[in-house]
């Protein structure tokens, strides 16, 4: 596999990032809280990342290297996502943020929504 990401592989429009907010499904453990949307009914497009840090992380430095840990996890966890979806990663202060950590985070918290947006999606039909 191809482990490039470059910005295509980024979620980078607002409007992109507003519907995931709205309409996706969250879940969360101690690192990390993470909604995603499904972007591809077919699963034939990748999924792509946004990562949003808050203030309490510290100054710009130090929030971007939170984004870049971030988007890194994502990078190297890609072969064990769902291909089709939009995440949004919301990393937690003071939680000891490791690649590792972020990287398991990622792949079980990916696992949670996709498994509850089939269930919702079988609530609907059943409807």
């Amino acid at each position: 596999m191809r482990h490039r990401a470059g910005k295509e592989l980024r979620l980078r429009n607002g409007r992109e990032i507003s519907r995931i907010f709205h309409e996706g499904p969250r879940a969360r453990d101690a690192r990390l809280t993470l909604i995603g949307a499904r972007r591809d009914e077919s699963g034939e497009l990748p999924s792509r990342v946004a990562a949003a840090v808050s203030s309490k992380h510290g100054n710009a430095v130090a929030r971007n290297r939170v984004k870049r840990l971030c988007r890194e996890a994502f990078r190297t966890s890609r072969e064990h996502l769902p291909a089709g979806w939009d995440f949004i990663m919301l990393p937690r202060a003071r939680a000891g943020l490791t690649l590792a950590g972020l990287r398991n985070s990622l792949a079980a918290l990916a696992a949670k929504i996709v498994a509850t947006a089939a269930r919702a999606k079988e609530t609907r039909d059943d409807n």
